[in-house]
Order: structure tokens, then C-alpha cells, then sequence
């Protein structure tokens, strides 16, 4: 049975943060992220915008409100901004960050050139219906000169992955196929994921005139198996991913690629 990425996300919205965003591994993979995003960040924080697309439970936009930014956070799933919201309450930051239900395929909630920075982190564009049309719409929102992050799942990790557990029919599709379908851990439902290489992602990058700037893989040497506890081991192995991660022949390592553009006049 096939459930949509939208029922998926509104079904473990409470667990999400849990899940994803807690402990040594996901620590690592956050830092990692918010190494490159901070030096995207526009310098005027009083005049600029930036939209965090399928944003979530919140935690970029929180992040980047901290610093002192304007914050628009949208997400097809309204238990995910539910939690969002509850989150941005507690840390006082209604002010800062405007909450929008959007699908990152259809920003019509946006002129043209509206932001100073577009950020799909969390891998919407992967779960989206339409990568395609992701990516433009976030070039179309995005101020020429501005910059674009995205982050999503790699076609090649995945397939190793597969690989490794003598899963190759999996294998197979994940590599040949557009569309893969993955286990949502809810009974036997799965939810359609696209995947890709760098160069694929590049490609539609150069499509919607976004001039890729900078690459990396998230995380390329740990992975949630590995034992980060203790702080020593922890903070090498942060040192290390942030050290090589953006290494051209090191991304495709990664368990997820993210690409950072340049919208281009």
C-alpha cells in the first residue's frame, strides 16, 4: 500500500523531532548543515527574507531567527507546522517567522524574486510529486545573485545500501528508476522518494538557472549505527565530516547530497 509523503509526514509529525533531529548522529548531520548555511546568509538581516520550503517542524527557521532574520516556513503538512508553531511560541519568535501550508511544487504565495536565500533542507524536494517543478519554483522566488540550498536523498547510498542487505531488485530501482518507493515504517506502507547523484541534481540546477556553487554530502563517514556518545569521538567526528564533506570526490559518499546555487541574472 502506498500512502502520500504528506499523510506520512502528518502521521509522525509528533515524533519527527525525536526521529530526526535528536542524538549524536543527527547532531553531527545538523552541524554539518548549518557549517555551509550560515555562510549563505544574507549580511542586511533587517531587510532580507529568507524561505525555509518544506521547513517542517521548524528547526532551520528557528535556527536562522535566532540570528537575527525575517523567516517565511512553509510545508505541505499541517501537523508538521502544528509542531512548528508550537515551537516558535516557546521560543518567542513569532515575530520573526511568518508560517505558510505550501506545497514547494506551487509557491503561487510569491512574487517573483522575493528572497534573499531559498532553503529546502530535510529533503522535500525528494518526497515532493515534482522535483522539476521544485526547483524552479524555488529559482523563480529566489532574488538574482541570491542562493539556493537543497538538500536530498542519494541515489547511491541508498543502492549500497540495499546492496549490502542482498536486497538487489531494490537496488535495481533505486538506480534505474525516476521514482523509488521506500518503507514508511508504518505497517507495510511505502511512500514515494525520488533520488538522485550530484550530477543529477546539478543538472536541474543549470535548467532553472541556478549556477551550482558548492556540494556536500551529509554525513560521508558515520553513519546511526556508530557509536558517538562519547564527546571526544563526537567532536572528531564532526571535525572530520566538516573537513571533507565538501571534498567533490568525497560527496557521493554521503547518505544525503545537499547543493548550494547562485541564482544567476
Amino acid at each position: 500500500m502506498q500512502m502520500t509523503s504528506t499523510k506520512y509526514y502528518n502521521t509522525i509529525a509528533k515524533e519527527y523531532d525525536n526521529h530526526y533531529n535528536n542524538g549524536p548522529f543527527w547532531n553531527i548531520y545538523n552541524e554539518v548543515t548549518w557549517h555551509y548555511l550560515k555562510n549563505y546568509l544574507p549580511k542586511d538581516k533587517e531587510n532580507s527574507l529568507i524561505l525555509d520550503a518544506g521547513g517542517g517542524t521548524g528547526i532551520w527557521s528557528i535556527r536562522i531567527a535566532k540570528e537575527g532574520y525575517n523567516v517565511i516556513l512553509t510545508d505541505i503538512s499541517n501537523g508538521m507546522l502544528d509542531i512548528a508553531r508550537q515551537k516558535i511560541k516557546n521560543e518567542n519568535l513569532e515575530s520573526k517567522i511568518n508560517i505558510i501550508n505550501a506545497d514547494i511544487t506551487n509557491l503561487n504565495a510569491f512574487k517573483n524574486e522575493n528572497f534573499e536565500l531559498s532553503l529546502a533542507e530535510g529533503d522535500p524536494v525528494s518526497y515532493c510529486s515534482n522535483p522539476q517543478k521544485a526547483i524552479a519554483e524555488l529559482s523563480r522566488v529566489t532574488k538574482a545573485n541570491g542562493h539556493i540550498t537543497v538538500s536530498v536523498d542519494n541515489k547511491l547510498h541508498w543502492a549500497s545500501k540495499f546492496i549490502k542487505l542482498g536486497e538487489i531488485e531494490k537496488a535495481d530501482e533505486v538506480l534505474e528508476k525516476e521514482i523509488s518507493h521506500m518503507q514508511t515504517g508504518v505497517g507495510n506502507e511505502t511512500y514515494p522518494a525520488h533520488m538522485f547523484t550530484i550530477e543529477k541534481l546539478s543538472d536541474l540546477f543549470m535548467q532553472n538557472k541556478i549556477e551550482p556553487v558548492k556540494s556536500v554530502g551529509k554525513p560521508v563517514f558515520i553513519t546511526p549505527s556508530d557509536d558517538l556518545e562519547d564527546e571526544t569521538v563526537f567532536n572528531n567526528s564532526l571535525a572530520l565530516e566538516i573537513k571533507y564533506s565538501s571534498l567533490p570526490s568525497v560527496v557521493g559518499a554521503g547518505g544525503h547530497i545537499a547543493l548550494i546555487g547562485k541564482k544567476i541574472k
